[in-house]
């Protein structure tokens, strides 16, 4: 029996471009937590995916929509999990482009 594997592209744009409307607000706070995460124990993972709770509810106030986000969030967390420098990564580059002129 073959299986079927599905292969989707990973794009985490939409999260990164929330993180960085979050930060251009001045609340870092996502970002930080996201830069604490070490290791993909549970408390680690509970960490990322506060931060990424967190990050969403600040930017929903404003109604802007982020085409893709649903599925970024399930890859970053995914990826995370498999590779948890990564939130440290994510947190950079939100970082970076949130204080790029």
């Amino acid at each position: 029996m073959e299986e079927k594997t599905e292969k989707r592209e990973l794009n985490i744009e939409p999260l990164v471009d929330l993180l960085v409307k979050v930060a251009k607000d001045k609340n870092y706070s996502p970002i930080d937590l996201l830069s604490r995460v070490e290791d993909n124990d549970e408390f680690y993972m509970r960490m990322a995916r506060e931060a990424l709770y967190e990050a969403i509810r600040c930017a929903s106030v404003d109604n802007e929509k982020y085409p893709g986000l649903d599925e970024a969030v399930r890859q970053v967390l995914a990826l995370i999990e498999k590779r948890p420098y990564v939130a440290k990564e994510i947190a950079l580059k939100a970082l970076a482009r949130a204080l790029a002129v």
